[in-house]
């Protein structure tokens, strides 16, 4: 009779059935996407990165006159980034990796909540206001990146002027 509870016990592990969620299915996870307008989303994001690549070249200058063959360079090697990007991550190429990555993140339960929310007004006004909130970020970013570079330069000139007395030691 010692025996019994540990058999029942065992019984129970063996034939309860696991309570893991239940993956999302493909249908649903492009019922979000779509919803959420992320293809739409992602093109937005083009334009603001190419605001951010100008900025980014005016740092790397100093914000120092370059001369009209110069800034066609730059305007060219510009131009040929950002279409590599378009091309590269462009909604029809990386769709299917978004619903591996949400398939893997949420269940379904979760892909069901969010759609309900989607769907909501609430839901619908979040994602109307996407392309401004990312537009203000990357502002925000932009306006951050200034003094992070400013100090990362004189770091590296700091190095540099350590490394070169170093040497001089030697």
């Amino acid at each position: 009779m010692k025996f019994l509870p540990a058999i029942l016990i065992a019984a129970a592990l063996a034939f309860s059935t696991p309570t893991q969620a239940a993956p999302p299915t493909d249908a649903s996870i492009n019922q979000l996407l779509e919803l959420s307008k992320a293809g739409k989303l992602m093109d937005s994001v083009w334009a603001q990165m190419d605001g951010f690549m100008k900025t980014s070249l005016q740092q790397v200058t100093k914000g120092k006159p370059v001369s009209a063959d110069e800034q066609a360079i730059m305007d060219k090697q510009q131009a040929k980034m950002i279409a590599i990007m378009q091309d590269e991550l462009s909604w029809a190429k990386i769709k299917d990796g978004f619903v591996q990555v949400y398939r893997e993140t949420f269940t379904q339960e979760e892909i069901d909540g969010i759609i309900a929310f989607y769907q909501s007004p609430a839901g619908q006004a979040f994602i109307d206001k996407q392309p401004a909130l990312m537009k203000n970020t990357m502002a925000l970013m932009q306006q951050r990146m200034g003094p992070i570079m400013q100090k990362i330069q004189q770091m590296t000139e700091e190095t540099a002027k350590e490394m070169k007395a170093a040497k001089a030691k030697k």
